[in-house]
């Protein structure tokens, strides 16, 4: 094998670490991205229940409004009964007042529900609450994991990116650049073995012709197929 191309294949395991490194780095942020979602998505419950507290007791407050009214109403015709100075107006004064009594009487019952709406809603709410600060710290301490282990990645891919490009110095200039323009077209893998008649990476078969310049290691030659650089051991 020509000396060149030893060195390469030493270099090709450092780029190969690199860019597996890099592969890693590229999905955490849409790991924290879908962290930082089911946060909010956790945090919309938690709105919404506070959203629908208030309409409850918007509602609640309401129908005591209403209660309140007519139970006014009942005392006003309840004092006005002993002043009335006919049977008529006496018996349509008490159908009022037993009207007036029915509906506070539903009402009462819609208020008692009501408040049975709120009381459970509120339960919801504290559980909700609780369970939302335990989710964010959790779910924050996780997006600091991944933010360190991005840091943590691009160091090493400091490291290595320094070694390769040190020890591609002594490669010849020009099979460099093309090593080079290969590895970051192929993501990592310029360099292919040749198994039998098989480029290992493409598993295109490879001609009579190519095998023997390969063998001969007098130049680099390049699968037909993939467009890497071949050789045999």
């Amino acid at each position: 094998m020509m000396p060149d191309m030893k060195i390469l294949k030493e270099i090709q395991e450092w780029d190969k670490q690199i860019y597996t490194l890099e592969e890693e780095k590229n999905t955490i942020p849409e790991q924290i991205e879908a962290i930082n979602c089911f946060i909010v998505e956790q945090k919309n419950v938690l709105t919404n229940l506070q959203d629908e507290l208030k309409k409850l007791q918007l509602k609640q407050k309401g129908k005591e409004v209403e209660l309140a009214g007519k139970e006014e109403n009942v005392r006003k015709y309840d004092a006005q009964l002993s002043q009335v100075k006919t049977n008529k107006e006496y018996k349509s004064l008490q159908d009022e007042i037993a009207s007036l009594k029915a509906d506070n009487s539903l009402l009462e019952e819609q208020i008692i529900q009501f408040m049975d709406d709120v009381q459970a809603v509120q339960k919801k709410l504290e559980e909700q609450k609780k369970k939302f600060q335990t989710t964010e710290i959790e779910q924050h301490q996780k997006v600091k994991t991944f933010e360190e282990k991005a840091k943590a990645i691009e160091g090493q891919s400091e490291v290595l990116t320094k070694q390769r490009n040190e020890k591609i110095k002594q490669v010849d200039p020009e099979i460099a650049s093309v090593y080079d323009r290969i590895v970051v077209k192929k993501r990592g893998v310029a360099l292919v073995e040749v198994t039998g008649e098989v480029c290992n990476e493409c598993q295109m078969t490879i001609r009579p012709q190519i095998i023997n310049e390969i063998k001969m290691k007098e130049k680099v030659v390049f699968c037909e197929n993939c467009s890497r650089i071949l050789y045999c051991e």
